[in-house]
């Protein structure tokens, strides 16, 4: 069986710029298992070192903003003036989340005394998650 081709439209020039298989129901069926694994992993991993993954995305994003800005004005249409802000805006705020993650994830958060209780709220990964976000602002939503 031969899988669809989903192709994006540009609705300023109604030409195809872009095109890509789609997921089969088999690969689907798999995703669970694979993200359950990749997570296995993640969790194992420091917050150092997932704050350097995080950073290292951020600088790809800002060293491809002009494509990013470009491809994001072909497949949605959006005036090229703003499309580029959506990337700087989406750098900032990962930026912003990342200077932050150390105080808000890296240890416990001490909760109030009382004789016989120890108290503390401790962040850890718990499962893999599955984030569905509008299509129109994909940057301004999909933060890191």
């Amino acid at each position: 069986m031969s899988l669809e081709t989903l192709t994006t439209i540009s609705p300023t020039t109604n030409k195809p710029v872009h095109s890509v298989p789609a997921t089969s129901l088999e690969t689907l069926s798999e995703l669970p298992t694979l993200s359950t694994q990749a997570f296995t992993s993640y969790r194992s991993t420091s917050l150092s070192d997932r704050q350097s993954i995080v950073s290292k995305a951020l600088d790809i994003l800002s060293t491809k903003r002009d494509d990013l800005a470009r491809e994001l004005t072909e497949h949605m249409g959006r005036p090229i003036s703003y499309t580029g802000v959506e990337i700087d805006t989406a750098v900032k705020r990962g930026k912003y989340l990342l200077k932050i993650s150390g105080d808000v994830l890296d240890g416990k958060v001490e909760g109030e005394k009382e004789k016989g209780f120890n108290r503390y709220i401790k962040r850890v990964p718990v499962g893999p998650v599955l984030i569905i976000f509008a299509w129109n602002v994909s940057y301004k939503l999909a933060g890191p």
